[in-house]
């Protein structure tokens, strides 16, 4: 057992030195030493606190529900005691969106935001016009209008705590087309399908979170609105021939990430640029 006592000491002693010698590579040069106590006693420089906003950039996802509000046939009855505006005849369904955002300033941001939303209607809400595709229908029972938003919007924001607050507003562009039993409806007077293109408006606010276990993902809820100008007298003389209007409220996660790093040339251990290939 005693003989193994020189060969284990060598090991150790071996060990030690190959140790220290990484460490006196890793550790700066200083021109005086420090003591143990002296370095326990320096606090630690606290890390820079990065902006969540100022050149930063994120992409997300969200789901929640919509409520079209405005008017006329789109979320209305034709009838002498209700206005254009208000919500008797749709039923609420599912709205989707995507956010893809970049910080100017640690206080303003650009977003762009695709998304998409629709909305049924009630059992014994009065068609407004017979539908030449199918001419027995009397309600819009089986209506369903549809829209494909993409927005864009300058968003103020405003850090609370660990909550980041935004509010926004911007133009945008909106595919609208409504569907009678899954078939593009056609105006009766001038035989056009009612879809196209129409320019619009969108309004939104919300608040984020930081997630503590992922630390480039946020929680965010958003309350949004959208004006679409979705008129056409020359093509739908018929009906369904005003402006539209829904809010949404939603749910998501986005993912926070710096372009200049993340896109940044990767470069050798200690900081060294990778030489090029002979």
């Amino acid at each position: 057992m005693f003989s193994r006592v020189p060969r284990v000491s060598i090991a150790v002693l071996a060990l030690l030195t190959a140790a220290s010698a990484c460490l006196a590579q890793d550790l700066p040069v200083t021109p005086a030493p420090v003591s143990v106590d002296t370095a326990a006693a320096t606090p630690a420089a606290a890390a820079p606190k990065k902006s969540m906003v100022k050149g930063m950039a994120s992409m997300g996802a969200s789901l929640g529900v919509s409520a079209f509000i405005a008017d006329g046939d789109y979320s209305n009855r034709r009838t002498d005691d209700l206005s254009d505006f208000g919500n008797s005849d749709i039923r609420e369904r599912f709205a989707f969106g995507a956010a893809f955002r970049y910080g100017l300033t640690p206080w303003l941001r650009w977003q762009l935001s695709p998304g998409y939303t629709w909305t049924g209607y009630k059992k014994d809400s009065p068609i407004p016009f017979a539908d030449p595709n199918f001419p027995d229908d009397t309600t819009k029972e089986k209506f369903l209008t549809q829209v494909l938003p993409v927005s864009a919007q300058l968003q103020y924001v405003l850090e609370r705590g660990r909550w980041k607050w935004h509010l926004g507003a911007g133009p945008g562009v909106y595919r609208v087309w409504v569907q009678n039993r899954r078939k593009v409806l056609k105006d009766p007077v001038t035989k056009k399908l009612h879809r196209g293109f129409y320019p619009g408006a969108s309004g939104e606010i919300g608040a984020a979170r930081m997630l503590q276990g992922l630390p480039n993902t946020s929680l965010e809820f958003a309350l949004g609105s959208h004006w679409v100008f979705a008129t056409r007298e020359e093509q739908f003389p018929s009906g369904f021939n005003s402006s539209l209007a829904y809010v949404d409220l939603r749910v998501g996660l986005n993912y926070h990430f710096d372009p200049k790093v993340r896109f940044k040339k990767p470069a050798a251990a200690g900081g060294a640029a990778v030489p090029a290939p002979k």
